[in-house]
């Protein structure tokens, strides 16, 4: 191959590799899930994981969290029980969703995961299930795909347990 075409190619993935870090947005996702104390009349089945199977969750890195007050007033709240709290930075490209981030916690038989979908409007997409203990076996789902604004907190509803996510952008220089 000639020194040419190589410098050619070379500049051509240059150019493809640039355009698809332009792109690119990188967002940081909180996420924070609690038990619900409340009376419910709602009969509940699922004993098996509707959840599907993930072939690749995404790497992300841990992120800042800035809901520790929300946390410790769900955490002195008599009706709420929270159990779970992480914060990741994650890339998401124009027009696409993200890799699904991976929600586990064993303790509390908490498993699942959290996607970030970015076109004109942000969308958080959650697909979590919750067996506590006390439930003798049966399986709480939330599956939920909620319009967000970034830097606010959102609130995703079961009868049994909810969510607390915000999503913020997160800046280039943080990246470094």
């Amino acid at each position: 191959m000639s020194y040419r075409l190589q410098f050619q190619l070379a500049a051509l993935l240059y150019c493809f590799t640039s355009l698809a870090m332009a792109n690119q947005r990188w967002f940081q996702v909180e996420l924070m899930v609690f038990q619900q104390q409340a009376p419910n009349t709602e009969t509940f089945a699922q004993s098996q994981s509707l959840i599907r199977p993930v072939s690749r969750y995404a790497q992300a890195s841990t992120g800042a969290k800035t809901l520790q007050g929300t946390y410790n007033r769900l955490k002195r709240a008599g009706a709420y029980q929270p159990f779970y709290y992480q914060s990741w930075k994650i890339p998401v490209a124009s027009g696409s969703i993200s890799l699904p981030i991976e929600v586990t916690e064993p303790a509390v038989d908490l498993t699942g995961w959290i996607k970030i979908q970015r076109g004109n409007l942000l969308h958080v997409i959650a697909d979590l299930e919750f067996s506590p203990p006390e439930s003798a076996g049966v399986i709480y789902r939330l599956n939920e795909k909620r319009r967000v604004l970034l830097n606010e907190v959102h609130y995703l509803d079961h009868p049994k347990f909810g969510v607390v996510v915000k999503v913020s952008p997160v800046e280039m220089e943080s990246l470094q």
